[in-house]
């Protein structure tokens, strides 16, 4: 399985792809082994606080590096994270939006109920048509 997840590296200072290695897992720029985050857990913290505050996929990626890191399950990696965020200064997080919260919006629902309505009408006008 290749990784997707990209860390800002407390060594190099990049944005690095994390790639795993023998049962590790390192900075794709300079190496920086991760898995020694294990053995000094403030600093894990440090590198989870700057990767929550980027943009985009940053908190996803700070609880797949924890959860790697410490081989911790995914749902106690998330509430960790999620936790640490909390108790530092509130840091945003924006959890994905669930397929059922897509259903909640009643513009949206009162299109897929008109294209339902008319792709049914289209198909009922070919085999009756």
């Amino acid at each position: 399985m290749k990784s997707t997840i990209y860390i800002k590296c407390p060594e190099c200072r990049e944005n690095g792809l994390l790639i795993e290695r023998q049962g590790k897992y390192f900075c794709a720029n300079c190496m920086y082994d991760y898995t020694q985050l294990n053995d000094d857990r403030s600093k894990l913290d440090e590198v989870l606080i700057e990767n929550l505050q980027v943009k985009g996929f940053g908190p996803l990626f700070a609880i797949a590096l924890y959860e790697r890191v410490t081989l911790t399950p995914p749902l106690e990696a998330r509430d960790y994270v999620f936790k640490l965020a909390e108790d530092n200064n509130n840091i945003e997080i924006m959890e994905p939006t669930s397929k059922l919260d897509l259903l909640k919006n009643p513009i949206l629902l009162i299109f897929i109920v008109v294209f339902v309505i008319v792709i049914i009408g289209l198909a009922l006008l070919s085999v009756y048509g």
